[in-house]
């Protein structure tokens, strides 16, 4: 199940005995140099809890896919790893010892860590998601867990510096982002953990693109496309069941948007209007393997911020089904024709109160969606007022 830890940078300074169990935030000494009241201070969400300094370091860089420069410095800095076969774990001890209890797992090779102290007695501190997986002695399903691994372990890799993917899980959405900017956004479904099947939860953290694995068979489903990036974590087409008259896609694709998967990232196949797809992923990335996809965690507060009421929207006024991101739709049956725009803020008036998100250009969420996900990660004081 997801760690859901959140607090003001406020309480981070009158309570330092706390922050060990926080997630990360900026650099604190300039927070008390504000003049802005304390509950004023806006609350800048980070993957990790520890300082790191360096640039485009994944664990301090704000969770925001808007701000194309960080980002781009995030997807494309070099990342640290534990060396070995991509297939295999290696433990992080509570101490600098092997006969220490062993707090959690990282995948080797494809995971990336947080080194946060290097030791004189060949040991290293460091923070990462825990890689537990169905089975696992260690059941620290996608904790951000410290510990110690040996220094002799970890090495530095180069990153790809054409393509970067974020998977959000606040917003179940993947981002992709082309020399610097960011190219497309596709709809997903990550792992849905549960009290019963905690070990569903897809882990965070960043990885390394390492096998292109192509279809592979979950039960009755087929999984086209897929990717491996941690072990057995894969990003792949939302999967379907073949049938003589076509695929059916009807048990999996109406969850695109929400958890629903056992670990992996489910990926859209309709095509955006850039023609993006899972597809589109695999023929232009199963050769560029080792390209950094990072997994933002759903943190306690994080939000999704309400879209302007003048955002602009569109529709076929012929048909009347969907609403659009863009005047040109693959959703729509004839692209060619002009659709009609209309504002965010007319999206619940009379006419269009019934129109339903698009599956092709990924509109923004009615606000009551994205009021009802807010609610979901809000504080645990602030859920009981």
């Amino acid at each position: 199940m997801r760690k859901l830890l959140a607090v003001l940078f406020c309480a981070l300074l009158i309570l330092p005995a706390a922050a060990e169990e926080l997630p990360a935030r900026l650099d604190l000494s300039a927070a008390e140099e504000l003049s802005t009241p304390a509950e004023e201070v806006e609350e800048i969400f980070t993957p990790g809890k520890g300082h790191c300094g360096k640039p485009g370091c994944f664990w301090e860089t704000p969770m925001d896919y808007t701000n194309e420069a960080a980002v781009w410095a995030m997807l494309t800095a070099p990342m640290i790893v534990v060396d070995g076969n991509f297939r295999a774990q290696a433990n992080i001890y509570a101490e600098p010892s092997e006969d220490s209890k062993p707090v959690g797992e990282v995948t080797r090779s494809t995971q990336g860590v947080h080194v946060l102290e290097t030791l004189d007695n060949g040991w290293t501190k460091i923070e990462t998601y825990s890689s537990s997986f169905a089975g696992s002695r260690i059941k620290a399903y996608n904790q951000l867990v410290t510990g110690y691994i040996q220094t002799e372990q970890l090495v530095e890799v180069p990153a790809r510096t054409e393509y970067g993917l974020v998977v959000d899980k606040l917003t179940q959405r993947l981002y992709i982002y082309h020399e610097g900017k960011l190219f497309d956004t596709l709809v997903v479904s990550t792992g849905l953990g549960t009290k019963a099947d905690p070990e569903n939860e897809t882990r965070s953290g960043e990885y390394l693109l390492y096998s292109a694995t192509g279809g592979f068979w979950s039960n009755e489903f087929l999984c086209n496309f897929g990717i491996r990036y941690n072990d057995g974590d894969l990003l792949h087409e939302v999967p379907h069941i073949p049938r003589e008259e076509g695929a059916y896609y009807g048990r999996t694709e109406p969850k695109l948007g929400q958890r629903a998967s056992h670990g992996c990232i489910r990926v859209q196949r309709k095509r955006t209007e850039n023609g993006v797809n899972m597809r589109w992923i695999w023929d232009n990335l199963r050769d560029k393997m080792k390209t950094r996809m990072v997994i933002w965690e759903d943190w306690e507060g994080r939000t999704i911020p309400l879209p302007g009421e003048d955002t602009a929207l569109y529709y076929n006024p012929k048909s009347g089904r969907d609403y659009h991101d863009s005047p040109t739709c693959y959703g729509v049956n004839n692209r060619y024709e002009p659709m009609t725009a209309f504002s965010y803020g007319e999206l619940e008036t009379e006419g269009f109160a019934k129109l339903k998100a698009c599956q092709y250009c990924i509109p923004p969420r009615r606000a009551a969606e994205i009021e009802k996900i807010n609610a979901a990660h809000a504080p645990a004081e602030s859920a009981e007022e």
